[in-house]
C-alpha cells in the first residue's frame, strides 16, 4: 500500500507542477499582449510620417517653379507693406 500511495503522491504533484507551469505561462502571455498595445500607435505615426516625407518631396519636385514664384511674391508684399511702400 505503501507503494501506490508514494505513486499517487507522485502523480499529484506532477499535476500540480503542470497547472503551476501552465498558469504562469498563461501569465507570460497576458504581459506580452499588455506590453505591446503602444506599439500599434507608433507605428501608424512612423508610417504617417514617411506618407508625408514622401508628399512633400513629390510636391517640390514637380511644383518648384510655382511655389517659389509664388513665395517670393508673397516674401516681397509682406516686405512692401513692413517699409510703407505704396501708402499716400
Amino acid at each position: 500500500m505503501r507503494a501506490s500511495r508514494s505513486l499517487s503522491d507522485r502523480l499529484l504533484y506532477r499535476q500540480v507542477a503542470t497547472l503551476t507551469r501552465a498558469r504562469d505561462f498563461g501569465r507570460r502571455l497576458q504581459t506580452l499582449k499588455n506590453d505591446e498595445k503602444g506599439q500599434t500607435p507608433t507605428e501608424y505615426l512612423m508610417i504617417v510620417g514617411l506618407m508625408a516625407a514622401v508628399i512633400v518631396l513629390v510636391f517640390v519636385t514637380f511644383y518648384w517653379k510655382e511655389v517659389k514664384a509664388s513665395t517670393q511674391e508673397w516674401v516681397q508684399q509682406v516686405k512692401d507693406a513692413i517699409v510703407g511702400k505704396d501708402i499716400k
